[in-house]
């Protein structure tokens, strides 16, 4: 019975972990992967749901679907996906597994988001740069007040007109959490 025990404890714990990332929205294949996809400790002692890759399924069409919802809003033309975009977007996130700290990659002739969190899904993403809608001034395009662009940049990328393209990049970090990396560009 004691080894019943523990294991009884790691299933329920794990039921109970799985119940409560599906119903705050997390993908449950990011969640829950089959027995032979079962997470796997890589380099630096990475634990990983995507066996590294940082990539799920469903995830360049959550990141689409999700700007557009947003741009619908707006009367804004939706944005595509574009694979140039998304292999930088995903190069930088994989470059930030280490540190797993918000620093920019400085490269290219394109716009770039940011985000970092413990489970992190496209969606909340979008979700964290959606809420710098209230300090956006949909007239000029900047932030509200004398508020800096990067305190509403990641929502004006997001409603910009003349961005067409997005590509983004999620990478799991080493020390746990996400990194995920959105591009954009105009046509």
């Amino acid at each position: 019975m004691a080894v019943a025990t523990p294991l009884l404890l790691f299933l329920l714990l794990a039921a109970l972990t799985l119940a409560v990332a599906v119903a705050r929205g997390y993908p449950a294949d990011v969640v829950l992967n089959p027995p032979s996809e079962a997470p796997t400790a890589g380099m630096g002692g990475l634990v990983s749901a995507t066996n590294g890759t940082g990539a799920y399924k469903g995830m360049a069409r959550e990141f689409v679907d999700g700007h557009n919802k947003v741009r619908a809003r707006y009367g804004v033309a939706p944005m595509r996906w574009d694979n140039k975009l998304a292999r930088q977007a995903r190069r930088w996130s994989n470059g930030m597994r280490g540190e797993c700290v918000l620093r920019h990659s400085g490269g290219g002739r394109y716009a770039e988001s940011l985000f970092i969190g413990r489970i992190a899904s496209a969606s909340d993403a979008i979700n964290k740069w959606s809420t710098e809608e209230g300090i956006f001034d949909r007239q000029t395009g900047k932030c509200t007040g004398a508020l800096d662009f990067h305190h509403c940049g990641h929502f004006a990328f997001i409603v910009r007109p003349n961005f067409s393209r997005v590509g983004c990049g999620r990478a799991e970090c080493f020390n746990g959490g996400v990194f995920i990396t959105c591009n954009y560009y105009h046509d």
